[in-house]
C-alpha cells in the first residue's frame, strides 16, 4: 500500500521547458560592464584608478596619466539568478511530491510494524498511528466498537467497519469528529510519528474525517481519494528537511510567476598598452628666491589597443496572467495533456508551509480549471536577446600640465563585430517546445563606437585622482536576427576616484552618474556603485572591496569582491552577493557570483 500516489507531471515536460527558458529565452541588461581583475575585486572601480591595465576599457585618459607599458588579459564568467535556476534543479522533486510523502510516512515502521484493514496491511508512521489509535494490529469490529465509544458515538447495528464508524460520526453533534481528530494526533504521538505527520493530522477539517473513514475502510490508503475526500492538508514547515526543501521550491515558483530572470555573461580580453615618452621636470625661479618644481609634457601619452570578445545572454519569461496557480493533477493514470483520470490539487505556499487543496470548481474533477488557469498548462511568452561582439578599440591619452594640476583626456574609438538574436516565441509547459534555430536569419552587424575619458589630479593634493568617462557617445546599434529590431549600446557616464598613499595602498571608488537603461523586463534600469582597497607589493598584492546595483531587483544585495595578484602573470577575482541564496543540486550558493582570471604586467 502506498499513501501518497505520485502527481503525474512528467519531468521530462517540465526540465526541458525550464532549460528552454534558461538557455533560449534572453533578456540582455546592457549595463556598464567590468573588464580586467583588478577593477573586477575592489568593487568595479576603475575609472580613476592608474596602476590598472584596463585603462583602455574603463577610462582613455588613464593612458596620459601612467605612460608605462602594459600588458593585461583577462577571462571572466557571471551569473546573476532570480528564481529559475532554484525550480530547475528541483523539478524532479517537484513533480514527485506526492511519492516523497509516502516514503516519508510509509518508508519505515517504529514501535510495533503495521495494522490490518479488512486484510490489508498498512504500514509506515500512518500504520502505527491506526495501531495505537485503535489499539489493535487488527482493526475489526471490537476494536471500531472501542474508539467509537472513546468519541462518544454508537453505531446502530454494531461498528462492523471503519465505514459504520465514519456515518455514526456524520450524524454526531456532540464534537465526535474533533475527538477523532485529537486521539489521531495523538496516537501519533505515541508512536513516535515525525512532526511531519503530526502536522498534516493537525492540519484536517475534523467535518472531513468521517469521509476518510470511509476512503480507508477496504485497507486501501491513496492519497488520491483520501485528499479528494478531506478537501486538503498543510504540510507544515519545518517538520523534515527534505520536505522543506520541495516546500521552498514551491515558494520560488510562485515567486517566478511575478518576476524571473537568470543573466550569464562572460567579458574577456587582451590589451596592449604601448608606453609613452614620460615627462621631465621643469624647474621655475620666481626672482626673489622661491623655486618651484613643475612637469613639462614634452611626449605623446600612451596608446592602446585591445581584443574584447564578450557574450552576453539573459532569461526573463512572462508567465500568462490568466495561468498563475499552482494545479497539478494526481493519481494513478492522469494525463497531464488532457487531465483524464486526474484528482486536481491547487499548491499555496504561505508563511506555515505549503496547503494543498482540492480543486472543485468546474467541470467534475476540476479538470476545467487546470486546463484554463494551471501554470502548466497556459501558453508563456519568452522574452530575450543573445548577444555576442568583439571590441577593438584603439585608445590614446595625453596629458596638459597646468598649475591647477594635471588634466588627463584620452579618446578610444572602437570597432564593434556583433551578433543579437531575439525570441519571444510562447510555449507551453505541458507540451514539448519545438525548438528552431534559423542561422540563415543570423546577421553580423559591423559598427564603431566611441569613448571619452577626463582625468584630473589637482596639484594641491598629488595622491587624488578624479576621473570621468562616456562609453558609446554615438549609440552604436546592432540588428536583431529573426526580427527587424535592433539592439542600441546607449551612452553610459560613470565617475570615479582614486587616492594613492603610503607608496603601496590605493583607495577607489566608482559610481554610475545616471541609471543605464536595460534590455531586462525583470530589471530596466542598473545604476552600479563601488569601491574598494588595493594593496601593491613587488610580486604580490590583495584587494578587497563591495558593489551594490541601486535599481536591481533580485535581491543579491550588497556584492563582496576580492582578489590576488601572484607575480604578475597569475591573477584570480571574485565577486559574490550577500543578498539572496539558492540551492543548487544541494548546495546552498548565492544567486550573484562572478569570476575572473588572468594576469597583467607594467613595466
Amino acid at each position: 500500500m502506498q499513501l501518497f500516489s505520485h502527481i503525474r507531471i512528467t519531468t521530462r515536460f517540465i526540465y526541458m521547458n525550464l532549460c528552454f527558458l534558461a538557455c533560449i529565452h534572453t533578456s540582455f541588461a546592457l549595463g556598464f560592464g567590468s573588464m580586467g581583475q583588478v577593477s573586477s575585486s575592489i568593487g568595479g572601480a576603475g575609472v580613476a584608478l592608474k596602476n590598472s591595465a584596463w585603462g583602455i576599457y574603463y577610462n582613455p585618459a588613464l593612458l596620459g596619466a601612467d605612460r608605462r607599458t602594459k600588458i593585461g588579459y583577462s577571462f571572466g564568467a557571471q551569473i546573476q539568478e532570480q528564481n529559475l535556476l532554484e525550480i530547475a534543479t528541483n523539478i524532479d522533486g517537484i513533480t514527485k511530491i506526492s511519492s516523497t510523502l509516502g516514503d516519508k510516512l510509509l518508508g519505515g515502521a517504529v514501535a510495533g510494524g503495521a495494522v490490518t484493514i479488512n486484510g490489508q496491511s498498512v504500514g509506515g508512521v500512518f500504520g502505527d498511528t491506526l495501531q495505537n489509535l485503535f489499539g489493535s494490529t487488527n482493526i475489526d469490529q471490537s476494536a471500531i466498537d472501542k474508539v467509537a465509544q472513546d468519541i462518544g458515538v454508537t453505531c446502530n447495528t454494531g461498528c462492523n467497519n471503519l465505514g459504520d464508524l465514519a456515518t455514526a460520526i456524520q450524524g454526531n453533534q456532540n464534537g465526535a469528529a474533533e475527538n477523532l481528530k485529537n486521539k489521531l494526533i495523538d496516537a501519533a504521538n505515541a508512536a513516535g510519528a515525525p512532526p511531519l505527520l503530526t502536522g498534516i493530522l493537525g492540519s484536517i477539517d475534523p467535518s472531513g474525517l468521517d469521509e476518510l473513514l470511509t476512503s480507508i475502510k477496504n485497507g486501501k490508503v491513496d492519497f488520491q481519494d483520501i485528499i479528494s475526500t478531506v478537501g486538503g492538508i498543510t504540510i507544515p514547515k519545518g517538520a523534515d528537511s527534505d520536505i522543506d526543501q520541495l516546500l521552498s521550491a514551491f515558494e520560488t515558483m510562485q515567486k517566478a510567476i511575478e518576476s524571473n530572470e537568470i543573466s550569464i555573461i562572460s567579458q574577456n580580453g587582451l590589451v596592449l598598452q604601448i608606453g609613452g615618452r614620460q615627462p621631465t621636470r621643469k624647474i621655475e625661479a620666481d626672482g626673489i628666491g622661491e623655486v618651484t618644481v613643475q612637469e613639462s609634457d614634452n611626449g605623446r601619452g600612451a596608446v592602446a589597443i585591445g581584443i574584447l570578445p564578450q557574450v552576453f545572454a539573459s532569461i526573463s519569461a512572462e508567465i500568462n496572467s490568466k495561468h498563475r496557480r499552482l494545479i497539478v493533477g494526481i493519481g494513478a493514470g492522469c494525463d497531464i495533456k488532457t487531465g483524464n483520470n486526474c484528482t486536481f490539487i491547487e499548491a499555496k505556499p504561505g508563511g506555515d508551509g505549503l496547503t494543498l487543496d482540492v480543486v472543485n470548481g468546474g467541470t467534475g474533477n476540476g479538470q476545467s480549471e487546470y486546463l484554463s488557469s494551471s501554470i502548466l498548462t497556459g501558453k508563456h511568452t519568452p522574452y530575450g536577446v543573445v548577444l555576442g561582439l568583439v571590441e577593438i578599440p584603439i585608445a590614446y591619452g595625453h596629458t596638459f600640465y597646468t598649475r591647477a594640476g594635471d588634466i588627463n583626456i584620452g579618446i578610444a574609438p572602437k570597432f564593434i563585430l556583433a551578433s543579437a538574436y531575439r525570441y519571444n516565441t510562447p510555449i507551453s509547459f505541458s507540451e514539448t517546445p519545438n525548438i528552431k534555430f534559423d542561422t540563415n536569419t543570423m546577421q553580423m552587424t559591423q559598427t564603431f563606437g566611441l569613448d571619452l575619458g577626463l582625468l584630473y589630479t589637482p596639484a594641491f593634493l598629488p595622491n587624488l585622482n578624479i576621473g570621468l568617462v562616456a562609453k558609446n557617445l554615438n549609440a552604436p546599434k546592432i540588428n536583431l536576427s529573426g526580427s527587424d529590431g535592433y539592439v542600441r549600446l546607449t551612452q553610459q557616464l560613470r565617475a570615479g576616484v582614486s587616492y594613492e598613499m603610503l607608496n603601496f595602498l590605493t583607495l577607489a571608488l566608482d559610481v554610475d552618474v545616471l541609471p543605464n537603461d536595460t534590455l531586462s523586463i525583470a530589471n530596466p534600469k542598473s545604476q552600479m556603485v563601488g569601491g574598494g582597497i588595493l594593496a601593491d607589493f613587488t610580486f604580490i598584492d590583495f584587494r578587497i572591496g563591495a558593489m551594490r546595483d541601486l535599481y536591481s531587483k533580485s535581491g543579491e544585495g550588497t556584492i563582496l569582491t576580492t582578489g590576488v595578484n601572484l607575480f604578475g602573470f597569475l591573477d584570480v577575482s571574485v565577486q559574490y552577493g550577500l543578498g539572496k541564496n539558492v540551492t543548487l543540486y544541494g548546495f546552498n550558493v548565492s544567486n550573484y557570483m562572478v569570476l575572473r582570471v588572468g594576469g597583467q604586467f607594467s613595466f
